[in-house]
């Protein structure tokens, strides 16, 4: 819900637990990773976010906004190579089942719907076009952070207690991935393209292309650019190599 109110044009920031939002990208995007950030083995009974540790550079303003241009224009570049598809194993459906459940998580007054379908990959299957989602009551999506807000009839409520019949059959729906991890169906591409935004930057170069007076000063190109020396190429490179199967 935090990142939806935080892709409002008038949202200057976002809330929730980024701890967990930064784990979760340095274990899936690894090329994402800072350059200073190097992961640890953990000790008994530690939470995931020890794995990762170091010391950051000095925040500035100026920095901060070199940064977020090098990372927009990092995120446009990544290729399926840079990606970790399976990051919780090969088959975590097996050791935890609810990982196949499909419906509303609700916690107070909080609910955000979760399906299955739309990361097949990570659970070893090959992508394809997701389950339309569940309708909802109101929907507020304004420009302005204040009038954000989603509902969804409460009868969603009882799906969590009847895991059997709201859970996703994979066999039925998908198979499993034979050859590469970022194994998609043949009509999963164009269905993406048409309901996502497939880039940041509607002028998306290479980052190698970016030079120190567009965003980067030499200094911090030294320090930044071997995170991402897997993720380079346009998109059209990106469905090129995705599909040499």
């Amino acid at each position: 819900m935090q990142l939806g109110i935080a892709s409002r044009a008038e949202a200057k920031g976002v809330a929730g637990c980024l701890t967990l939002l930064q784990c979760w990208i340095y274990d899936q995007f690894p090329t994402l990773r800072p350059s200073w950030l190097e992961p640890r083995e953990l000790e008994q009974g530690q939470a995931g976010a020890f794995r990762w540790r170091g010391t950051a550079p000095r925040s500035s303003k100026k920095r901060d906004a070199q940064m977020l241009a090098y990372y927009r224009q990092a995120i446009d570049s990544l290729t399926p190579q840079s990606v970790c598809w399976t990051p919780y194993g090969q088959r975590p459906h097996q050791t935890v089942r609810r990982t196949l459940y499909q419906g509303l998580l609700r916690f107070a007054e909080i609910a955000e719907y979760y399906d299955p379908t739309r990361c097949l990959r990570q659970l070893g299957y090959v992508q394809g076009v997701s389950y339309p989602p569940e309708r909802l009551l109101v929907v507020r999506r304004p420009a302005s952070t204040l009038g954000y807000s989603l509902s969804y009839q409460s009868v969603y409520d009882s799906y969590w207690n009847n895991l059997g019949a709201h859970s996703v059959h994979l066999d039925l729906f998908s198979t499993p991935i034979r050859r590469r991890p970022w194994e998609f169906a043949e009509d999963y591409m164009t269905w993406y393209i048409r309901h996502s935004h497939p880039q940041i930057l509607s002028d998306s170069r290479p980052v190698h292309d970016i030079s120190d007076a567009d965003t980067l000063s030499g200094e911090m190109w030294i320090e930044i650019s071997p995170v991402m020396d897997a993720a380079q190429g346009s998109r059209e490179e990106w469905m090129a190599s995705a599909n040499e199967y």
